[in-house]
């Protein structure tokens, strides 16, 4: 059994008696954070990792911070999970792992705004971490795919899960507002997010859109709620 782990919502500093102090923001909502449970978030913030690439990804971000962390990664990564800011979905298959990770996630368009990244890449740069020569390349957009770009089209329109667009795009169905969602897709009184998510089966064809959905994010040109 494959189980794969993510984070969910935005990082935003919030001034608390002159200070900036992290907090996520999920479905409109702000939750504090330590700030070991702000590394591991951050570890899974725009990634899809399994249980042992976590562990060396946050050990490797504890020893290059210089941060002393008391109790091991399972005591975060469990408040965490339990709070809601970390989804994980278990699955026989990586696709059925992903779908399950995935599935009742709300897709949220990123923003691309040139001058942030600007200044993300020129600190990295001041910090020997990037190359001059790379600059040009890290500031390129990546550009989609066509299901990509249909992925960031629909999810534009409405706030759809991916359960919800896999299946809105499988039947064709056409979603230009947020009331789309319940009339089209779900058809009887008893369906909710997490029944559509059970409804909804992988198949061949299903799978461009899936890895579409994932690339998106690990392109951090979306992200997810959990609501």
């Amino acid at each position: 059994m494959l189980t794969l782990y993510t984070a969910v919502g935005s990082l935003q500093f919030v001034n608390v008696n002159g200070k900036p102090v992290p907090h996520v923001i999920n479905n409109q909502k702000e939750y504090g954070m330590s700030k070991e449970e702000l590394l591991v978030w951050s570890c899974l913030a725009f990634q899809i990792l399994t249980y042992p690439e976590l562990e060396r990804l946050f050990e490797k971000n504890c020893a290059d911070s210089g941060q002393s962390i008391s109790l091991p990664l399972s005591h975060y990564l469990n408040r965490l999970l339990l709070r809601g800011l970390l989804v994980k979905g278990m699955g026989v298959s990586a696709v059925d792992a992903l779908y399950r990770l995935l599935g009742t996630l709300t897709i949220t368009p990123v923003e691309d705004r040139f001058l942030p990244r600007l200044a993300s890449v020129f600190l990295l740069y001041t910090k020997g971490q990037v190359r001059l020569k790379d600059i040009p390349r890290l500031l390129r957009k990546t550009k989609c795919t066509p299901t990509e770009r249909e992925v960031l089209a629909l999810a534009g329109k409405a706030s759809l899960s991916t359960a919800e667009l896999l299946l809105s795009m499988e039947r064709g169905v056409l979603i230009r507002k947020e009331e789309d969602i319940l009339e089209k897709l779900y058809t009887s009184p008893e369906d909710t997010c997490s029944t559509l998510t059970d409804t909804v089966q992988i198949t061949h064809a299903q799978y461009p859109i899936l890895q579409a959905v994932s690339n998106l994010y690990l392109n951090q040109k979306i992200l997810f709620q959990k609501i």
